[in-house]
């Protein structure tokens, strides 16, 4: 009997574009398009795109929220705009990152084999509060990273977020190719930024970033690419 898995919503784009898929922690996965060398020249010099769906995503909503993060990590958010590293106190897992959207919602980000372990702890901390709700909405969100020089530049292009105003760690939702997103900033020896939008309009805002980015020289990259890029930024988010 054959192992189930799981496809992103892009999936048949990177089927149709060369991807090289593989089976990574339950998720078909591109590994590369083929040039791997190139690919990190396109992420470090000009601007690249990278599919990192299976990025576990925890959401977390209600008066208790930040209660709720400050039980199982010590620590207490910056405020709506603001993202952080976050480690459990008891091990349950073992790093995750806290986006505060807005005043009482937040998006944990981890690894993808960590989501069922990060859920878990945070629905059973959440028991001791009436006014918070934990919902996993990992499937729900595509999620897209785009990584380079000149990946402001592009998001400009495509929303009127003030992308060339925000800080490492910081977040705002808007509207990206007329499509609500989540939009992190996470910088590394590049700037580098985070995309969660519906699952529907995934390949919708994937075409439109890739055509936006045209005149950049962007290309997609793989998870072979990715992990060396997170490696040399010493990144807090892992996402395969």
């Amino acid at each position: 009997m054959k192992t189930p898995y799981k496809l992103t919503p892009l999936h048949d784009w990177h089927q149709h574009h060369g991807g090289q898929l593989s089976d990574v922690n339950g998720w078909i996965r591109v590994t590369s398009y083929g040039d791997l060398k190139s690919e990190l020249d396109t992420a470090r010099q000009l601007v690249a795109v990278c599919d990192v769906t299976p990025l576990s995503k925890i959401d977390i909503q209600g008066q208790h929220s930040n209660d709720l993060l400050v039980k199982v990590s010590a620590c207490t958010m910056r405020g709506i705009g603001r993202c952080m590293s976050i480690r459990s106190l008891d091990e349950e897992f073992t790093q995750a990152y806290a986006v505060q959207v807005t005043s009482e919602r937040f998006l944990v980000l981890s690894a993808s084999e960590q989501r069922q372990q990060l859920c878990n702890r945070l629905t059973f901390a959440a028991r001791e509060w009436e006014c918070v709700h934990v919902t996993d909405m990992t499937s729900a969100y595509a999620a897209i990273r785009v990584v380079g020089p000149l990946s402001t530049k592009l998001l400009k292009k495509l929303g009127p977020a003030p992308v060339d105003m925000m800080g490492s760690d910081q977040c705002v939702q808007t509207t990206i190719a007329r499509v609500l997103n989540v939009l992190v900033r996470h910088n590394g020896e590049t700037p580098a930024w985070l995309l969660l939008t519906a699952r529907d309009y995934g390949e919708y805002v994937w075409d439109c970033i890739m055509a936006a980015g045209q005149e950049f020289g962007i290309r997609p990259f793989g998870i072979s690419a990715e992990r060396v890029l997170m490696r040399e930024e010493a990144s807090s988010v892992a996402v395969v």
